[in-house]
C-alpha cells in the first residue's frame, strides 16, 4: 500500500470508488530516501515495509519545511496527495473509499436498507429490515412453512396408521373389540367460540387513505400475515385492545373465545 501512493498508482477509473477524504480533504506527502546513519527524528514515519537495512524510507507532510535541514543524508522519491485522516502508522490497515451511486443515505436516514430496483442498475429502493435480514417477506416465510409441513405432518400421519395397522392385525380380535368400545364410550370434546353478536359488538374501523392505524408498528395481521391497505375493515378486541382483520378475526372468535395473538379468554 505505501508503495502504490509513492508511485501514485491508486486509480479509480471505472469503478465507482473514490478514496474518502471525510470532512479533511487532502495533503501533500513528500517520500524521502535516507542513508541507513541518517538520524531520524520522527521514527512513526519511517515506512517499514519500504525501507531495509542499507537505506531507510520516510515520509512526511510536504509544507514542513524545518525538517528538511535535518535529513542531510536523504533525497526526495515523490510527493503526492493524500486524505488529512490518514495515518501513516496504520498504512497496512487499508483505507477508507466512497462511492456516490448508487446513494443510499435516504434509507439509511429512515432506518432503512438499500437495495436495487429490478431491471435499473443504479436505482435504489428503501427495504423494510425485517425482509432484508432474511431476504424474504413474512408472506414468502409462511408460504415456505406451509409447503414444507403439510407433507411433512401428511407423511407422519401416515406412518402412524401404518405401524398401528400392522399393530392391530397381530392383536386378539376380543381386544380389539373392548378398546373399540373404551373409545366410543369417552366424551368429546366440544370447542365452541363466541356468537355472532358478540363478535358484532367489537369495535370495528376503516383504514383512511394515510392508514390510521392505532399502533403504527403493528402495520400486518397476525392471522393472515399480510400488510394493512387503505379502505381496509379492521376489528379490535377490546378486553386487550389488539386488531386485525375483520374478517380474519371473526372466523377465528366463531371458533375459539380467546384473543388470537394473546390468548386471553373473551366473555361470551
Amino acid at each position: 500500500m505505501p508503495k502504490r501512493f509513492l508511485h501514485r498508482d491508486l486509480s479509480f477509473e471505472d469503478t465507482p470508488f473514490s478514496i474518502y477524504l471525510g470532512f479533511e480533504g487532502t495533503k501533500n506527502y513528500t517520500f524521502f530516501n535516507c542513508s541507513s546513519d541518517q538520524e531520524i527524528y520522527w521514527p512513526s514515519n519511517i515506512i517499514s515495509c519500504l525501507s531495509t537495512e542499507y537505506y531507510k524510507v520516510l515520509v512526511l507532510p510536504t509544507n514542513w519545511s524545518q525538517p528538511r535541514l535535518k535529513l542531510a543524508n536523504c533525497t526526495v522519491i515523490s510527493t503526492t496527495l493524500v486524505p488529512r485522516s490518514f495515518e501513516w502508522q496504520e498504512i497496512n490497515q487499508g483505507f477508507m473509499l466512497a462511492w456516490d451511486v448508487p446513494d443510499c443515505r435516504y434509507c439509511e436516514e429512515r432506518d432503512q436498507a438499500c437495495g436495487l430496483t429490478k431491471g435499473k442498475s443504479s436505482t435504489i429502493q428503501c427495504l423494510h429490515t425485517d425482509k432484508v435480514s432474511s431476504g424474504l417477506s413474512k408472506a414468502a416465510k409462511f408460504g415456505i412453512m406451509v409447503g414444507v409441513g403439510i407433507p411433512g405432518l401428511l407423511f407422519f400421519v401416515w406412518l402412524v396408521l401404518h405401524f398401528c395397522n400392522r399393530t392391530v392385525q397381530g392383536q386378539n380380535p376380543q381386544t380389539i373389540t373392548v378398546l373399540s368400545t373404551l373409545t366410543s364410550q369417552q366424551p368429546s370434546k366440544v370447542v365452541k367460540g363466541l356468537d355472532a353478536s358478540t363478535i358484532e359488538s367489537y369495535p370495528k374501523t376503516q383504514l383512511g387513505e394515510s392508514w390510521e392505524l392505532p399502533k403504527p408498528n403493528d402495520n400486518s395481521c397476525p392471522i393472515c400475515l399480510s400488510e394493512y391497505k387503505s379502505k381496509e375493515t379492521l376489528r379490535t378486541i377490546p378486553e386487550c385492545n389488539h386488531y386485525f382483520h375483520a374478517s380474519c378475526v371473526d372466523e377465528w372468535l366463531r371458533m375459539n373465545a380467546t384473543c388470537p395473538l394473546c390468548r386471553n379468554p373473551q366473555e361470551k
